[in-house]
């Protein structure tokens, strides 16, 4: 079997208790399912709501990173009004970074009005100014990455990583709301039980006083029904306690429309634990697979490991020598000497050799130790999902085989008592043998109903295992 089809058999398992829901009832008595309770975590949990922070925290670093490419504007006036060479000037630039092999693209408008010494020639322009632009390319050191781009992936990668830490976070938060929710149903049907227990006792207390007194069975027997109703009475309230606390817990994955916790009535209980038809038999290799595939555990430490390749990229970058090549071409525009008229063009090459480069060897080592040491935490991630697979599918297939012999357990149990309370009718046994017989036929059907349970935990272990509880993407 496919691990899609069996994805799909094991859902379907998850939610046969939503089968369990008359249609006909009211709104407000329509047993709850659990598709409502994992609905609600999803979407109004608290839980979900700071995990989505993280995301929100991530999205913001990366428009920051984005920042590293925002237009430059910068301006400069000089104003010299008593000196031998009285004077004024200004000077104003427009840089763009590119993620283009580094490239900066910039744009100017220079002005110098007034007297100027020789040695500063250069700043005197026609009447209306210079206007000029060019570009920068590096040829080697931040040709293929710089500080910038490498910002740049690596915000993208985190806002990534954000993501399936999120997704794994509303997965632990289902898992938790399943079993919240499986132990609240079978707190309901432990309170049935005992409740069963108690009117069982309660319904034969007069008919045997009766019997008492017209001295057809010893008082004694009497007396023995007081005992075991008051006992079963006290196991119904223990009961009761259990289920509202269970309900209590449920609460927590369990919001209204306002966010608040909703303390679900015992009135909405399912009408039992779903029995399994049979037992899971697809293929561990399948559910490996799909497991593999799909935590993101595992993702978020893929994108780790690329994280810590461009920390190690630009790292080596660093370490190169830079060799940067300039192109710029500038016009002076208006009145004034004949020497300024002609347009100018500008090549330049700026070398700059780093010869120890002792900090960028650090942090490529740097980058290399941790990127080792994420690559053993993949391997230990890999070995625990595969053992929790392992141990998930072992503990669904024991919980049916379990299921199964409890049930047969309680059927025969049952079948001990009806006929023990026979024998009592006729007179040939006594009520605390009666008893005896019916609390282990009560004791019974609890260990039928603890086998459900684990059954039904064993399959939201699995989903979650998988990753199957909850999409793979954010």
């Amino acid at each position: 079997m496919s691990a899609r089809h069996a994805s799909g058999s094991v859902l379907t398992l998850l939610l046969a208790v939503n089968l369990t829901a008359p249609s006909t009832r009211a709104a407000s008595l329509t047993p709850l399912t659990l598709q409502e309770v994992l609905d609600s975590t999803r979407e109004r949990h608290p839980g979900v709501a700071a995990a989505r922070q993280g995301l929100a925290t991530a999205d913001a670093e990366l428009l920051s990173a984005e920042g590293g490419f925002d237009t430059l504007v910068k301006a400069k006036g000089t104003y010299v009004p008593f000196s031998y060479y009285p004077h004024e000037r200004l000077d104003a630039v427009v840089e763009q970074p590119t993620p283009l092999l580094g490239t900066r693209l910039f744009a100017g408008y220079r002005l110098g009005r007034g007297d100027f010494p020789v040695y500063y020639g250069g700043y005197e322009t026609l009447s209306d100014g210079e206007l000029r632009a060019g570009l920068e390319i590096p040829l080697w050191r931040n040709g293929t990455i710089d500080k910038r781009r490498a910002s740049l992936s690596q915000a993208r990668l985190r806002r990534e990583i954000a993501g399936f830490t999120f997704t794994g976070e509303r997965i632990e938060l289902q898992r938790q709301a399943a079993y919240h929710y499986w132990d609240w149903v079978a707190a309901g049907q432990q309170l049935r039980i005992a409740h069963d227990q108690y009117e069982l006792a309660a319904a034969r207390h007069d008919q045997l006083a009766r019997r008492a007194e017209a001295g057809d069975i010893p008082r004694i027997e009497h007396t023995e029904n007081e005992r075991v109703l008051l006992e079963r009475d006290a196991d119904r309230i223990a009961a009761r306690r259990a289920l509202e606390k269970t309900a209590l817990k449920l609460s927590l994955s369990l919001r209204d429309a306002q966010g608040e916790p909703y303390v679900v009535p015992a009135s909405r209980l399912p009408d039992g634990l779903p029995v399994p038809e049979t037992a899971l038999e697809d293929s561990l290799d399948a559910w490996l697979e799909r497991a593999l595939r799909g935590r993101p555990e595992l993702r978020e430490l893929a994108l780790q490991r690329d994280v810590l390749q461009v920390d190690a990229a630009l790292a080596r970058n660093q370490a190169a020598p830079a060799v940067d090549l300039g192109l710029s071409v500038a016009r002076d525009v208006g009145a004034g000497p004949a020497n300024l008229r002609p347009t100018e063009f500008q090549a330049s090459l700026t070398l700059d050799i780093p010869l120890q480069a002792r900090a960028a060897r650090g942090q490529r080592r740097a980058a290399e130790a941790k990127r080792a040491a994420v690559e053993a935490k993949t391997r230990l991630a890999h070995d625990k999902i595969a053992t929790e697979v392992r141990d998930a599918v072992s503990a669904l297939r024991a919980a049916h085989e379990r299921v199964g012999l409890a049930r047969n357990a309680a059927d025969v149990a049952r079948r001990l008592a009806r006929a023990e309370f026979t024998r009592f009718e006729q007179g040939a046994t006594h009520l605390l043998v009666v008893n005896q017989r019916e609390q282990a036929a009560a004791d019974a059907e609890l260990k039928e109903i603890k086998a459900l349970m684990d059954y039904h935990h064993a399959v939201v272990d699995l989903l979650a295992a998988t990753a199957t509880i909850e999409p793979v993407s954010p």
